[in-house]
């Protein structure tokens, strides 16, 4: 007799009394490094830890990867894409494409994380993985160490422009890595001079007015955010766990943890929308260095889902905008409703 179903991601993901565990299988997790054509930027994807299933999937303007002699350096983006810490890899042609655009319109190196997902590996494993991550990155800013260099990144990253940007449960990654290290000097030489936090995935017991409100009809629902949780958070947790509800007993006091300057970017017909605005504010009431875009007509995840929309375009217009800005050297208190 079949056990019995317990959770269902929209069928990508489902979970069974028994513990078995069904998972829409992409071929494309464990790709060994190669170097593919992608128009006007190059890709390749480099394995850091084939035990762990850990790898990372680097992008490169093409024009810049042609001009041997360039002497310029580009900044270089660290990405922990969105899926609730349960879906999707750096291989999802919606994250994949989203992360071409990114380093073809900010002129900048893109290192997007593969971390483990839940249920199969539950939190901490992804934070535990964008750690390594940013510490593979950061090893290249120094001679010799631990970790076998990249070439791209030895030849073309500027390791004192390195920002994180995350999307949904990628933002959330995020976070936790500067709060858990300590801040941006964790990583010292590499100098991480802002984060970028798109839409932000994070929780509570109580309810928001945007959760209680969101139409079964969303993109992201409000059943669907509470699945993940229970798959994704450790075992006997709700979802005042620390690693959901930074505003709960036990996680890092934000006011306490030298965050970067953030630009996070909201959307207004998100049902995360009240959560990350509440976060927002706690940021600014610690006086932390803050843009905030407020993008009003969009769901949850628009970016990926309606790449050449207006407003997708204005998030990568104001995401360059912001890394070019230098904000380490000009704290912006910011708020844009767009």
């Amino acid at each position: 007799m079949a056990s019995a179903e317990v959770e269902n991601m929209s069928g990508v993901l489902k979970v069974y009394r028994d513990g078995t565990i069904f998972r829409v299988e992409d071929p494309r997790m464990f790709v060994k490094a190669s170097l593919q054509g992608e128009g006007d930027v190059a890709s390749k994807d480099i394995v850091l830890n084939e035990k762990l299933g850990l790898w990372v999937r680097l992008y490169l303007p093409s024009s810049h990867l042609q001009q041997q002699t360039e002497k310029r350096r580009l900044p270089l983006i660290v990405y922990f894409h969105g899926g609730g810490f349960c879906l999707a890899s750096p291989a999802l042609p919606d994250f994949h494409n989203f992360t071409l655009k990114l380093a073809a319109s900010v002129g900048a190196i893109v290192v997007s994380v593969a971390y483990r997902l839940a249920p199969e590996h539950r939190l901490p494993a992804a934070y535990d993985d964008g750690i390594t991550a940013l510490q593979w990155v950061s090893s290249h800013a120094v001679h010799g160490g631990d970790y076998e260099h990249d070439p791209w990144l030895d030849s073309h990253a500027d390791f004192s422009q390195v920002y994180l940007l995350g999307d949904s449960a990628g933002a959330n990654i995020a976070h936790h890595a500067v709060a858990e290290c300590g801040g941006v000097e964790a990583w010292s030489p590499m100098r991480v001079r802002g984060a970028i936090f798109v839409q932000p995935y994070f929780g509570a017991e109580k309810r928001t007015r945007s959760e209680s409100e969101c139409p079964p009809d969303a993109f992201f629902t409000l059943p669907l955010s509470d699945a993940c949780w229970r798959v994704s958070l450790p075992v006997g947790s709700n979802r005042d766990h620390p690693f959901s509800n930074p505003w709960s007993d036990g996680a890092p006091k934000l006011e306490e943890v030298p965050l970067p300057p953030l630009l996070v970017a909201i959307g207004g017909r998100d049902m995360l929308r009240d959560r990350g605005l509440d976060y927002c504010e706690s940021l600014k009431q610690c006086g932390k260095s803050l843009e905030v875009m407020v993008l009003e007509e969009e769901e949850h995840a628009f970016y990926a889902l309606k790449p050449h929309c207006q407003s997708s375009e204005r998030l990568m217009e104001r995401i360059s905008r912001f890394i070019s800005s230098s904000p380490l050297e000009s704290a912006i208190h910011n708020n844009d409703v767009a």
